[in-house]
């Protein structure tokens, strides 16, 4: 997830995204897998304890080593440019070892040095992965929600892709996280001109918009480059017409944040439940239309039963795409999170939210391991 977000970084065009970036892991092998995060920022802890090679899915001693490692992971984010920061974003799988123990623990750490926002972005495990990967990820959500301000969820189940390889299916998960956090954050950092959207989105818009529980979602549409031609003046290519292709401006708009709040979220949730919501649009200034962004708006408004809801437009220059990102956050249902308890054999409370069954069980977690 960090390496394509890196990737996407440097060569999307928005390089102020990521000021600071740090990969920490105890497997030596983890670390070699990447590819675009520097190796100067590649941290291996655990040296003593465990070689080199990780904590074998146990996040309690992914806990300790964090722990033991803490003076060099705050010397690693120290040398580095945190006057530019204006939150701190933790990528974990939350079912492993490393980062279900260690994680928790660096996210207090952050938060009693700086005071600047912490947030957490953590993969639930698939139903494949077992009763022990459910278990490390209740146990580490427990932690989490004592130490970081928001926590965004994504959930291998639903996105898990059948009949491609391993390796293709993580590649297109990946993809799916990237895509929408990278528009809503790029849209917080716009530099120039030509990217300041009519309602522009800020790095504080995108703070306010993140408490608890979060999903996010995506959806996208692409100009047919024989509609950019005939917009040139020119001969048009002669090409099938999606349904989005036929509508005005204004009714692309609402379909495109219909489709990422309904259809493309990263976790199954009840949005109805949710505190907050953000949506950003992102594409050619030429497609943006401000009556579809303020219908969307009021959709989403409705939808959850009055959220706080920010938006904004942030322009891409040239662009052929169209996309909208959707962030819905404070929630209190997430059946993902209930299917988790029940996969971990916790026995859960009745009559309590998704919130509270996480509270109110994973000592039972905690004291069974």
């Amino acid at each position: 997830m960090l390496d394509l977000f890196v990737y996407q970084n440097y060569y999307g065009g928005s390089k102020d995204v990521l000021p600071l970036t740090l990969a920490i892991n105890a497997a030596k092998s983890d670390l070699l897998g990447l590819t675009s995060v520097p190796k100067s920022d590649r941290i291996l802890i655990g040296r003593t304890m465990v070689k080199g090679h990780g904590v074998g899915a146990n996040p309690d001693v992914g806990a300790k080593i964090a722990s033991e490692d803490g003076r060099s992971i705050r010397r690693a984010i120290a040398e580095r440019a945190t006057h530019q920061v204006d939150a701190f974003l933790i990528f974990l799988g939350l079912g492993g070892g490393t980062g279900a123990g260690a994680s928790p623990v660096i996210a207090k750490m952050l938060k009693e040095i700086y005071r600047e926002p912490v947030y957490v972005l953590g993969a639930l495990p698939s139903e494949s992965e077992g009763a022990l990967y459910a278990r490390n990820a209740a146990k580490s959500l427990k932690a989490l929600t004592e130490s970081a301000d928001g926590i965004l969820l994504f959930d291998n189940n639903i996105w898990q892709r059948e009949g491609v390889a391993i390796k293709q299916s993580f590649e297109q998960m990946n993809a799916e996280i990237v895509r929408p956090l990278h528009t809503i954050f790029a849209a917080g950092e716009a530099t120039t001109s030509g990217t300041v959207g009519t309602k522009v989105i800020d790095a504080s818009d995108v703070i306010n918009s993140v408490e608890g529980f979060a999903a996010f979602g995506f959806s996208g549409w692409t100009k047919s480059w024989g509609d950019v031609l005939k917009d040139a003046g020119k001969r048009a290519m002669m090409k099938e017409k999606s349904s989005l292709d036929q509508l005005d401006p204004a009714n692309r708009i609402f379909s495109l944040v219909q489709g990422a709040a309904a259809g493309h979220l990263s976790v199954d949730c009840d949005i109805k439940t949710a505190s907050k919501a953000l949506v950003v649009v992102a594409g050619n200034a030429n497609e943006m239309n401000r009556e579809g962004m303020d219908r969307a708006k009021a959709w989403i408004q409705e939808m959850t039963g009055g959220a706080e809801v920010r938006g904004g437009d942030y322009p891409h220059p040239r662009s052929r795409e169209l996309m909208s990102s959707v962030l819905f956050s404070g929630l209190k249902e997430v059946p993902a999170l209930q299917i988790l308890i029940e996969r971990s054999q916790i026995k859960k409370p009745k009559g309590k939210t998704s919130r509270d069954r996480l509270y109110g069980a994973l000592p039972d977690v905690r004291s069974s391991s």
